[in-house]
């Protein structure tokens, strides 16, 4: 009787999974598990970006000095003297003084007649080596004398920003998870639909004494074992294309080293994998619960 039931048992696997079905399985699961990979990717990457600018940008500030009423521009006396400034403090990393040209594009001055009556601020942005270490540059006061100048810390500025960031997280997230979900529900639902179709051979085997955790356990290996070769290539691919597009836009997503670049590409592939083992070990375990239940309740019978 056990040999009987191995037989069946194998030719239950043969009968259910068609041939045909692997062209399908491996089509499906590549299309939509690239897609789940793209956002997996995509939450990675815009998640380290973001943290990255937020990061930088929280360790910045920038500085407006007005000149006096009868001058033009800021003497340049007064910027060395800040330049010197800046270079003697220790906690300072870099500096940017924004130059005449930068300046009047910022202000929407493309002629130089429309400076006939305005004088030209000079406009300097440093970063510290830390967030906690922001302070009013000291000294400054004193340099500039009686002229005007402001102070605008980043950190103050990015608030609202880090809140659009964080509603983007979410989204990817979401979809992610939603994609994930639709795949696996999609999967049970052609996987019930085979073996409802062939319910009077799973039936004849739980007569004969088949274990229905043993029918579980390989029936989802199986599904599986089809959707595994889809899946591989899909990473792949995913891979591929994120490699390609921080390689040319890295330079603007603070991913310019090309050390940085391999080793942000490195870390996205060994996620990929990852997220594919997870899910394809979640979607059988999952699989295996729910294909059980399905042989021990006898749906079949009541269809």
């Amino acid at each position: 009787m056990k040999k009987i039931i191995n037989i069946n048992f194998n030719q239950v696997l043969k009968k259910i999974f068609f041939n045909e079905d692997e062209k399908f399985f491996h089509a499906l699961s590549f299309i939509i598990i690239s897609l789940i990979a793209i956002h997996v990717s995509l939450y990675f990457n815009f998640y380290k970006f973001s943290s990255s600018w937020m990061k930088n940008e929280s360790k910045k500030i920038t500085y407006i000095i007005s000149p006096k009423e009868n001058e033009k521009t800021i003497p340049l006396s007064i910027n060395e003297n800040i330049v010197n400034l800046i270079t003697e403090n220790s906690l300072i990393e870099k500096y940017r003084i924004l130059d005449k040209q930068t300046i009047k594009d910022r202000l929407g001055l493309e002629n130089l007649n429309e400076f006939s009556g305005i004088g030209m601020p000079l406009i300097f942005q440093i970063e510290f080596s830390s967030e906690d270490d922001l302070l009013v540059l000291p000294g400054l006061e004193e340099i500039v004398e009686d002229r005007i100048f402001e102070e605008y810390q980043h950190k103050d500025e990015i608030y609202e920003v880090s809140i659009i960031i964080n509603r983007i997280k979410f989204f990817i997230f979401f979809m992610l998870v939603l994609v994930s979900i639709l795949f696996a529900f999609l999967i049970l639902t052609v996987t019930k639909a085979t073996l409802v179709a062939n319910f009077k051979f799973l039936e004849m085997l739980q007569i004969i004494g088949a274990n229905s955790l043993d029918m579980a356990r390989s029936i989802s290996y199986e599904v599986i074992k089809k959707i595994l070769p889809g899946a591989i290539l899909s990473i792949i691919f995913v891979f591929i294309i994120s490699f390609i597009i921080l390689k040319i836009f890295g330079s603007n997503l603070y991913f310019s080293d090309y050390s940085t670049v391999i080793d942000t590409n490195l870390k996205n592939f060994l996620l990929l994998i990852s997220f594919l083992i997870i899910f394809l070990v979640l979607l059988l375990i999952y699989l295996t619960g729910y294909l059980f239940y399905f042989f021990e309740k006898r749906f079949f019978d009541k269809i």
